[in-house]
């Protein structure tokens, strides 16, 4: 057989830079990965994907040397790699960018980036070799910000590309990124693949986790599918589909109900602020009726949780008022304590800061707000009570595993998001108040919040969704309001709110409808 000029013309395979071998791991009785394998080689973008709980963070922290594997190998350049050394494997190139991210927020920007590796002679940092190196990592991925900026002070979407330049800086040859567009606005996102790719097409190999699944076809290459700890396959993006993927992920269709609407039914007014000011806020009023989902959209920045956590009582307020009316009783709102007494569920935007105590079990987690009704009139909790509440609470969200007797900070992301809401779902709370409550969250999992969300309405209960997800927003809300320099610059309804009206008010262009 005569072999045509394009094959003959077609370039080698190029050979795996990073591998792993048969990867094992369990805690306990429970298995996170089973059997994985998987190779990357340079240059490539590769997705891992997979529903929260199927084992991703897990295998990429082997991967990086932070778990230990109980069986298999982590081979990097035909070299294999001492199981649980994290300086073994940055040595040999690889850097992984956490989901959450783990800068010290009191140290300058460039601190932070070569923090690990700090230039020092005689015993005295290098200064001018750290501001060197730092601006270096940051000009290789395209970012300016001041080097001598407390990471503090930094926008989260500034911290995600931060954090993305101390990686860089370590010279890396395979980059791990965990849901790294998980806090960025889409502008922020579309920079940021395109700086991925950039540094693709230079031969750097990059793994890519990410539950969006439109940006896994936007730039990656292959995608490697878990389940339940399990690697269900490995396809080139060009021979699968969102629908494939998504199928794969699940083991399962996604029921069309799960994405229907829900039956909007506004009744009487339970949440009213009126004129809340703080710092980012300047003036905002706001109505939330029972049975209502209410969205607030904008940028990152625009002053969305500022507003939320001011009217809430979270953060201090300098003016305005806040009333909460539930049974025909009205109660004025000015401390975070008066607002959960009064009835208000809040899943906050920062769910391992502000929604968890990450060393207490998901039992525990789940009992905080709910201690009065655990316990006897003397005040002593009923542990049995306890057991058969954060069970069924945990069964209703989703939690996967459902072991309430794990510590939460062992959970994915993901189902950490579904015990900061198990822990509210208890109080029956009258306003339900969600700051992305599908941030980092599998195609599955949002499905359930969804319908979760929907049903709370349905059931009478006022919601308010804080989202810069817009089909999200888009899907769930009754009206949106669009919140820019700490204003609301427009309300869509939800017959003719779309995505390009959102955006146009939110990015301070014009829009056809806007109150």
């Amino acid at each position: 057989m005569t072999q045509g000029p394009s094959d003959a013309d077609d370039p080698a395979p190029t050979a795996p830079i990073l591998e792993a071998h048969n990867l094992h791991k369990h805690f306990g009785g429970a298995v996170a990965v089973d059997d994985v394998s998987l190779e990357v080689r340079p240059g490539e973008v590769h997705a891992v994907v997979g529903e929260n709980g199927a084992g991703k963070s897990t295998f990429m922290r082997m991967l990086a040397g932070i778990l230990v594997p109980n069986e298999g190998d982590v081979v990097m350049d035909g070299t294999r790699l001492e199981p649980g050394s994290p300086q073994e494997a940055i040595d040999a190139g690889i850097s992984l960018v956490h989901q959450e991210l783990s800068l010290i927020p009191e140290m300058t920007v460039a601190e932070n980036i070569v923090l690990g590796a700090m230039p020092t002679r005689g015993g005295f940092i290098r200064r001018r070799a750290l501001k060197a190196t730092a601006q270096a990592a940051l000009d290789e991925i395209g970012v300016g910000v001041d080097l001598d900026e407390p990471v503090s002070r930094l926008s989260v979407a500034l911290r995600q590309f931060v954090e993305i330049a101390r990686a860089v800086a370590r010279e890396p040859r395979v980059l791990i990124l965990d849901e790294p567009t998980a806090t960025l606005t889409p502008a922020e996102t579309d920079y940021l693949l395109d700086m991925l790719q950039r540094l693709a097409d230079r031969g750097l190999a990059i793994l890519y986790i990410s539950h969006r699944i439109p940006e896994i076809f936007t730039i990656c290459d292959t995608v490697s599918v878990l389940r339940d700890g399990e690697l269900v396959g490995t396809v080139g993006i060009d021979d699968t589909s969102p629908t494939d993927i998504v199928d794969m992920m699940v083991g399962r269709e996604l029921k069309q109900e799960l994405q229907a609407d829900h039956e909007s039914n506004p009744q009487g007014v339970v949440l009213r602020a009126r004129d809340v000011r703080a710092p980012g806020v300047n003036g905002i009023d706001l109505d939330v009726r029972a049975g209502e989902i209410v969205g607030i959209g904008g940028l990152v920045g625009a002053g969305r949780t500022e507003f939320v956590r001011a009217m809430l009582g979270a953060d201090p307020r300098n003016a305005g008022t806040v009333q909460l009316t539930v049974d025909g009783e009205t109660r004025l709102i000015n401390s975070y304590g008066q607002a959960v007494a009064a009835g208000v569920g809040y899943v906050p935007e920062e769910r391992r800061a502000d929604g968890l105590a990450l060393t207490m079990t998901v039992r525990d987690n789940i009992a905080l707000p709910n201690r009065k009704a655990l316990s006897s009139p003397l005040g002593v909790l009923k542990r049995g009570q306890i057991v058969t509440y954060a069970k069924d609470l945990a069964d209703d969200v989703g939690l996967r595993p459902p072991r309430i007797e794990l510590e939460a900070g062992a959970y994915s992301g993901g189902n950490q998001q579904k015990i900061v809401v198990a822990k509210w779902l208890g109080r029956a709370p009258a306003l339900f108040v969600l700051d992305e409550p599908t941030r980092g969250v599998d195609v599955g999992a949002k499905a359930e919040i969804h319908r979760l969300v929907r049903s709370l309405a349905e059931q009478g209960t006022a919601v308010l969704v804080i989202s810069s997800d817009l089909p999200e927003l888009l899907e769930l809300s009754d009206t949106i309001h669009v919140v820019r320099d700490g204003q609301i610059v427009g309300t869509l309804p939800r017959d003719v709110a779309d995505e390009s009206s959102v955006m146009a008010l939110a990015s301070g262009g014009t829009s056809m409808i806007g109150v």
